[in-house]
């Protein structure tokens, strides 16, 4: 094991000397904190590529932060934006209300979550509309919290999106809030993404059941879910294991063995920051650049 890591270290070395040369590319514009909600943290920061501006229409990927629902920032996912807007893609980073720490249960919920991706959407297609930009396909994408929240929006509430969702692109996203990927944790952990506390009368009646699998991404994937990469780690302290395993179930049911549905990058020796396979890290960026070129046409 120690060798792996040895030289997984040195590959990723190698790697970062080679994403740094390849990240010179494009010049970008930044348009910082414009809001799009009422409530405080409800901003979203746009990179706009200058090719973007002299395009017939643009897609745009919406990035969000992660944090356990109750931390982080937009600023998180800056490097991201940055990276795709260099290969001349619009992109987007938002912030969003957040839960309590602890268990406090608070108005704040995931719906909230939801209901504010909807707002910067359509912030971002009035944004769209002033520059001149015609963006005509977004796609979302989010890391750990912020990958269950990209999920759950893209397979359960895709109709609620201003501008025509195209695919949606995660890396270590909870999917499963049920107890099979949880255990006993999955009441304590829903009860404050729902803002209300699963009772043990709820759990014997199977309502807490009901509210885990309303907040769970796989339970919404079908023949017409939208293409999907996700990516997960063999060795995440945090997103348990049940998590990957059935975002890789689901999706193998619905699509196939090597379905053109989903493309799943698995890192073995990683853990929740997927730091220790590079390797793995250039594959889901390639993928990712492929999913832009495919669904937004550049």
């Amino acid at each position: 094991m120690r060798m792996q890591k040895m030289l997984a270290f040195i590959l990723m070395i190698g790697l970062m000397f080679q994403t740094a040369f390849g990240l010179i590319g494009e010049k970008y514009d930044v348009y910082e904190n414009l809001r799009y909600g009422e409530a405080e943290r409800d901003l979203v920061t746009v990179y706009v590529p200058k090719s973007a501006y002299d395009r017939e229409s643009n897609g745009c990927i919406l990035f969000i932060h992660g944090g356990s629902w109750n931390g982080g920032e937009k600023e998180d996912m800056e490097p991201q934006c940055k990276k795709l807007a260099m290969q001349g893609y619009i992109t987007a980073t938002m912030s969003y209300s957040l839960c309590a720490k602890g268990n406090e249960i608070t108005d704040v919920t995931v719906y909230t979550m939801l209901h504010e991706m909807t707002a910067c959407i359509e912030e971002i297609r009035t944004f769209s509309e002033e520059k001149g930009l015609n963006i005509t396909r977004l796609a979302t994408s989010g890391y750990s919290a912020g990958g269950h929240i990209s999920m759950l929006y893209s397979y359960a509430r895709p109709q609620d999106s201003a501008i025509p969702l195209a695919f949606t692109a995660n890396r270590v996203g909870p999917a499963d809030m049920t107890t099979d990927a949880w255990g006993a944790g999955a009441y304590q952990l829903t009860s404050k993404l729902v803002g209300s506390e699963i009772t043990d009368e709820m759990i014997a009646s199977g309502e807490g059941d009901r509210l885990c699998r309303d907040i769970s991404p796989v339970f919404y994937v079908n023949e017409n879910t939208m293409p999907s990469l996700f990516a997960y780690a063999g060795n995440d302290p945090i997103v348990t294991k049940g998590n990957r395993q059935a975002m890789e179930r689901v999706f193998k049911e619905t699509f196939g063995e090597n379905g053109n549905g989903y493309d799943y990058v698995f890192y073995p020796l990683s853990g929740h920051g997927l730091l220790l396979d590079p390797i793995k890290e250039h594959q889901y960026y390639e993928l990712l650049s492929q999913y832009c070129e495919t669904h937004f046409g550049y």
